[in-house]
């Protein structure tokens, strides 16, 4: 019987043969040369649910942006982390040095580690998406469920306030920050939070919401939007390239070339497994996962994120690969569950 061979390419274009969004960029690097890139769909094909676009629409090439979600989470964690080694210090930094809200009994020695590892006992997500510029109502509602240190709890909530402790270290900006201490250093040069307008034909269309009907060229994460689009816990926007320079980082210890980078300090903190209270099935370390299931036909040893829009990347750390999947799985809807499946069956090609 003749056996077909299970390709990255095939599993990418039956995912999105089958609905799994319309838009798709897939690269595996290999000892840090690129061993395939794919780029299948376009950028938007639905309007709302059943209802198909009615324009052209670009078809989707290296220069595609994706909305990242969640992947946002370990880019703000290394910057800052970065900002912390530039000043001498680390994550052991209680947040209230910096936060004067972290000043209260309850919280005032929960260090920026517990926020970065979801340890610190907040709730996964902040419920109130009405318009927050400045995120005045987050600052003075967004407090703990629990005690810090007695469960992981994987927390938007905490990253939005680890963006906040990264302005006030920086005294700037997040997006700032992030461009200063990660995206400038790594090259990454498709990568930002909210992208102009006329680069809205080059991004990956997300939602059809509620009152904010189709979601295209905007963050896609309601909470992130209300605080202004560029939040600690998503909000930014870039290619698979770019974020596979992110992923290299990790993997030799700093860069993503021979050029600058993230300091190996970093990149320690961001690879290593932090201590959990508990045992969630994969290892925390400050920033991305470790050895989850879905990445771990990558490798034996793994370092990675998700995100909600249907976004992902893992690499070896001190290894040979690195792989970036970006989906645009929530066009039109989130109904779908799919993509979990298709990312553990790429990660299982490129382990091959």
């Amino acid at each position: 019987m003749r056996c077909e061979t299970v390709t990255i390419e095939g599993l990418v274009d039956d995912a999105l043969r089958r609905g799994i969004g319309s838009a798709a960029s897939a690269i595996l690097a290999v000892d840090g040369v690129p061993q395939l890139e794919h780029h299948a769909g376009t950028v938007r094909r639905w309007d709302a649910p059943g209802v198909a676009s009615t324009g052209e629409h670009a078809a989707v090439g290296a220069s595609t942006r994706f909305d990242l979600a969640s992947v946002t989470k370990p880019i703000v964690a290394a910057a800052l982390l970065a900002e912390l080694d530039a000043r001498g210090l680390d994550a052991a930094l209680p947040a209230a040095e910096l936060l004067p809200e972290f000043r209260e009994p309850a919280l005032r020695t929960v260090p920026l580690a517990r926020l970065l590892s979801h340890t610190a006992g907040f709730a996964p997500e902040w419920p109130d998406r009405a318009p927050d510029p400045g995120a005045v109502r987050f600052r003075a509602g967004a407090r703990p469920v629990a005690p810090a240190g007695s469960a992981h709890r994987y927390s938007c909530v905490g990253f939005i306030w680890a963006g906040l402790a990264a302005e006030a270290l920086a005294a700037a900006p997040l997006d700032a920050v992030v461009q200063r201490r990660v995206l400038d250093p790594l090259g990454m040069r498709e990568t930002g939070f909210r992208p102009a307008p006329e680069l809205r034909e080059r991004i990956a269309a997300t939602e059809w919401q509620p009152g904010r009907g189709l979601v295209h060229g905007e963050v896609h994460d309601e909470t992130a939007a209300a605080i202004g689009g560029v939040s600690g816990n998503a909000g930014l926007f870039g290619t698979s390239a770019d974020l596979l320079r992110f992923a290299e980082a990790l993997r030799t210890g700093g860069t993503a070339d021979a050029g600058r980078g993230l300091a190996p300090s970093v990149v320690e903190a961001m690879t290593r497994p932090a201590p959990l209270p508990d045992d969630p099935g994969f290892g925390q370390a400050l920033g991305p996962r470790l050895d989850e299931g879905w990445m771990r036909g990558l490798g034996p040893s793994t370092a990675g994120h998700t995100g909600f829009t249907g976004t992902a990347f893992a690499t070896e750390p001190g290894g040979r690969r690195s792989l970036v999947l970006l989906v645009n799985r929530v066009h039109p809807s989130r109904d779908s569950d799919a993509i979990h499946t298709l990312r553990a069956r790429v990660a299982e090609a490129a382990g091959r």
